[in-house]
């Protein structure tokens, strides 16, 4: 996992800081910042991490030693290098502390060049440890900056601002609201999102269309993959904007595209072939495994089918759209997503309530209970 291309740090001082940094948050930033202007080489950041350790499944080694890096990648003055105790064979501290060093010693030989090295660090032990083997150590009072990486994933919502960009992708509280056509999605992500003062998205199928001034019987595979392309860089975009303060709320994705291409590969009437359909399966479920969602509202046919002349009234009555609709919650299943799911048959004003309470609750609690 070590990174060649990184450059060596030069100057008469390097500092040296080491954590899990699960997440890299501000009071991290505090330390780091510190160590790159008092030396002038700049500052070496350890990724530490082993199996099971505080990053657990939402934040692995591999995935923070990433977003550190994203995090640092215009500074020159930044070294970012990972150390992974479960594949070297280094027991937890205090066991495997002398491991643990003859680590730190081989990534420092390769990170910096005839530089003096200081360690800053937060823990009496650690200190005490490093003076031992004639290192300098700036002891840090954490009392300046008191957040720590427990606090904030406890409470992500409460701490946003402490959260570092590339990680509140993290535990950013995604929302899809999904369903057939004519239900009142995009009206309802629109509200929750003005509501809440959060980041939405809308169907993108719908912006393509309405563009290629094509309408739904006229689709290919060659559609249904840019659709597919196309609404998740779209969520994927506003997830990770600055606009997004914990909770994100999405019109339709991958799986929504999927029913729709399912139902209409089997009409004769339509362009799209089986074979094409079997590509866009392939496709769709890929994306699906990328996405992550806390929470997904799905709205059971009941409207009025609105024509608005891109749409293909086919399907328009009720039995077709309640097929279509047992497609989707077939998708969502073979997704493993199921377990997120609520059901919404209520009128537009209950759904919309039974949303926004739900979000309350969790902005309350910070985060997804």
């Amino acid at each position: 996992m070590l990174y060649s291309y990184q450059k060596p740090l030069r100057g008469k001082s390097v500092g040296v800081v080491f954590g899990t940094f699960a997440p890299l948050h501000q009071g991290h930033l505090d330390v780091i910042m510190r160590a790159k202007k008092e030396c002038d080489g700049g500052c070496v950041v350890l990724v530490d991490g082993r199996e099971g350790d505080r990053g657990g499944e939402l934040m692995p080694l591999k995935l923070r030693y990433r977003y550190v890096r994203e995090f640092f990648a215009d500074d020159d003055l930044v070294a970012v290098y990972p150390i992974d105790e479960t594949e070297l064979g280094i027991e937890a501290y205090p066991n495997g502390w002398d491991k643990f060093m003859v680590e730190v010693e081989r990534i420092l030989d390769r990170a910096t060049t005839l530089c003096e090295v200081v360690f800053y660090v937060s823990e009496d032990a650690y200190a005490e440890h490093l003076k031992e083997l004639g290192y300098e150590v700036v002891k840090l009072d954490r009392t300046l900056n008191p957040i720590s990486a427990t606090m904030i994933r406890q409470n992500p919502i409460k701490y946003w601002e402490k959260i570092t960009f590339p990680f509140r992708r993290v535990f950013s509280t995604n929302i899809l609201i999904c369903g057939t056509a004519s239900e009142g999605k995009t009206t309802l992500v629109k509200d929750l999102g003005k509501y809440f003062n959060a980041p939405y998205s809308h169907e993108y199928a719908r912006d393509y269309m309405l563009e290629s001034s094509i309408s739904e019987w006229e689709l290919d595979g060659a559609d249904y993959l840019a659709f597919l392309d196309g609404q998740y860089q779209m969520n994927k975009k506003l997830i990770n904007s600055p606009s997004n303060q914990g909770i994100f709320f999405a019109d339709s994705d991958s799986m929504t595209t999927r029913m729709y291409a399912e139902y209409y590969h089997r009409d004769p009437e339509l362009d799209l072939t089986e074979e094409e359909f079997k590509e866009i399966a392939v496709a769709a479920d890929a994306i699906t495994k990328k996405c992550r969602w806390d929470k997904i509202y799905l709205l059971c046919p009941k409207g009025v089918f609105v024509d608005d002349h891109t749409r293909y009234m086919g399907c328009s009555e009720m039995h077709e759209r309640i097929e279509l609709f047992e497609i989707l919650c077939n998708n969502i299943k073979a997704s493993g997503n199921w377990d997120k799911v609520v059901i919404l048959d209520g009128g537009y004003y209950n759904n919309f309530k039974k949303i926004v309470d739900d979000v309350k609750e969790i902005i309350e609690n910070g985060k997804m209970a």
